[in-house]
């Protein structure tokens, strides 16, 4: 059965000829992967850029985060205090009475 398909298919080859292209169509592809190329250039420029962009708002956001982690201690150390002078407020109104 494999010889036969082997033979099918030989035949069918030399019966069809060698397909070839031709200067017309070779031209014609060729200029379609000139522009292919021409598009995948500028595909990877535009992504090198993204890609620094992407990259200076990432730094942009960590410079931020370390703003905000900053605040949120020196809110936490204010309240501590504020606390602190509450309680000896407390202390002194009793001591009062």
């Amino acid at each position: 059965m494999k010889r036969y398909m082997l033979w099918a298919i030989l035949a069918a080859f030399l019966l069809a000829g060698p397909v070839g292209c031709g200067k017309k169509e070779i031209e014609e592809l060729t200029a379609k992967v000139t522009q292919l190329n021409k598009d995948l250039a500028a595909a990877k420029e535009d992504l090198a850029e993204k890609s620094k962009e992407a990259a200076e708002a990432g730094a942009k956001a960590k410079q931020v985060q370390a703003t905000v982690d900053a605040q949120a201690a020196e809110i936490v150390k204010i309240k501590e205090e504020r606390n602190k002078l509450k309680q000896d407020l407390a202390a002194l109104k009793k001591k009062k009475r």
